[in-house]
């Protein structure tokens, strides 16, 4: 079966999200992440991308680039290459690295563009890892703060520009709350469902003053308006709903054919 063909950006600017084989952790070492983004830099310095935002987590790294097609396969090919023979040489070890091709989209406006950097920035948060993203030291967040040793002097430029060139503004922005769904590690995208799912619930029980889960079970009128809202804002399926709020998926499904 033929490989979909990647969707071109017009703008040229690109969401690149790469991760372990077999969810393998193949950056869980500071100097196997070190390694990486030297690969990384070495094909800016070939002028085959702009580095926009990067992070590395342990098993998966997020990329914004600006490139042409050909040139970002390229790039991305060799550091690829480069990476996976690094990486089996210091573990002894043979296969391969990366699971499948990797994974990129379109970023086609200025606004998705910050949108998708400050997802990019906000990964290792949203893993509980950090509490804010410039506690994160394999991310460009903080290239964008002060000095910046990898990411484009041109790109930052342009994107700080965006923000009228102040620094608060753009912290500021990386702390709003965004609930719209990036390329990501299924494993990522689905964690994130169900925390803004449990963020649906924990609304609602505040807004009808409800305390205990019992409450709304007994109340056929709270129960069916929440599990209304859950069907209309989360992705999440009839069974994980169910499951959340602790009643037959039979119930949800129902509710959703009547709605």
């Amino acid at each position: 079966m033929p490989r979909k063909a990647r969707v071109q950006s017009s703008t040229d600017y690109y969401h690149i999200m790469m991760r372990g084989n077999n969810r393998e952790s193949i950056f869980s070492r500071d100097e196997q992440k070190s390694f990486f983004l030297d690969s990384l830099e070495k094909q800016q310095d070939n002028q085959l991308i702009h580095i926009v935002a990067f992070c590395l987590m342990n098993n998966h790294v997020h990329i914004v680039v600006k490139a042409e097609p050909s040139n970002l396969a390229k790039a991305i090919k060799s550091v690829n290459i480069r990476y996976a023979m690094y990486f089996n040489q210091t573990r002894s070890r043979i296969g391969h690295v990366f699971q499948d091709r990797y994974k990129s989209e379109p970023i086609e406006d200025d606004k998705y563009l910050i949108q998708v950097i400050r997802y990019v920035h906000n990964n290792p948060v949203k893993a509980k890892l950090v509490k804010s993203p410039e506690e994160y030291r394999w991310s460009s967040f903080n290239e964008y703060l002060s000095d910046n040793v990898i990411i484009s002097s041109l790109q930052k430029k342009f994107i700080l520009g965006l923000f009228s060139s102040d620094i608060k503004q753009f912290v500021e922005f990386h702390n709003q709350k965004d609930n719209n769904e990036y390329l990501d590690i299924n494993e990522e995208l689905e964690r994130n469902r169900l925390e803004y799912a449990q963020e649906i619930i924990s609304s609602y029980f505040n807004e009808k003053g409800l305390k205990e889960a019992k409450q709304l079970t007994k109340n056929s009128i709270h129960l069916e308006e929440l599990i209304r809202r859950l069907l209309k804002s989360s992705k999440l399926s009839h069974r994980q709903i169910a499951n959340l709020l602790g009643i037959s998926s039979s119930i949800v499904h129902r509710v959703n054919l009547n709605k």
